[in-house]
């Protein structure tokens, strides 16, 4: 509820990406350009750089939010 949702297409880096798993939202992305994102895959886990163009994450992709100053 904190950001302004935009179209994938209009993603700039530091645009948050949200990502659905069991049914609800419990998964949170930063994006870097690229159709590239940095995230942590589980609690504890090494921060990772990933692909939106990843089949995996392609379809868990629900939202795109803008925070505004």
């Amino acid at each position: 509820r904190a950001t302004r949702p935009v179209p994938l297409a209009a993603a700039r880096p530091g645009d948050l990406l949200f990502f659905k798993l069991e049914q609800k939202v419990s998964h949170v992305g930063i994006y870097v350009g690229g159709l590239r994102f940095v995230h942590a895959p589980s609690h504890g886990g090494a921060v990772e750089v990933d692909r939106l163009d990843n089949h995996y994450f392609e379809r868990h992709l629900v939202r795109v939010g803008r925070l505004e100053p």
